[in-house]
């Protein structure tokens, strides 16, 4: 078991306030995929980032992208086009309260926005819920993806304690 700084977005190479300012940089400001790439230390020969792509189908539909998240604010499929993903950045950083300026205003507190969205939940590969309640419906099941394993004790010990 491990717990992770929240500035770190769960099953992801890139930090989460990376991913949204990558989004916003991509969706609302219109720079391109190697300006961004650049930016975040990828070499200038790469001229496409598919992670760009990746993020904005998945921001908000992904259990690992605030999918938890669009679920509260009504959002149920991936964003197919530029249009879609604008909308959706749109509404996580409404959410987040996060005011959409000028570049340099709205990168400046960006971080401590993200991880404030992040704050206090745990997570597994499905799904998030907040660190002050017990695991949501459906929590028999191992995140593993095995069943459980019995305690190897007595062959055939049964349910009652040994005799």
């Amino acid at each position: 078991m491990s717990r992770l700084p929240d500035w770190l977005h769960p099953w992801r190479w890139y930090a989460a306030a990376v991913i949204i300012e990558a989004l916003y940089r991509y969706l609302i400001v219109g720079e391109t995929a190697r300006e961004i790439g650049m930016r975040v230390g990828r070499s200038p020969d790469l001229y496409d980032w598919p992670s760009l792509r990746r993020w904005r189908e998945q921001l908000l539909v992904s259990p690992t992208l605030w999918g938890w998240l669009g679920k509260r604010l009504g959002i149920q499929a991936a964003a197919k086009n530029a249009d879609d993903g604008r909308a959706h950045l749109r509404r996580f950083l409404a959410e987040i309260q996060s005011k959409m300026e000028t570049v340099a205003d709205f990168i400046a507190p960006l971080s401590t926005t993200v991880r404030r969205a992040l704050g206090g939940l745990v997570h597994n590969r499905r799904t998030a819920w907040p660190l002050v309640q017990f695991r949501p419906e459906g929590a028999d099941h191992s995140d593993s993806g095995r069943a459980p394993m019995a305690s190897p004790t007595e062959k055939d010990a049964g349910r009652d304690p040994p005799a």
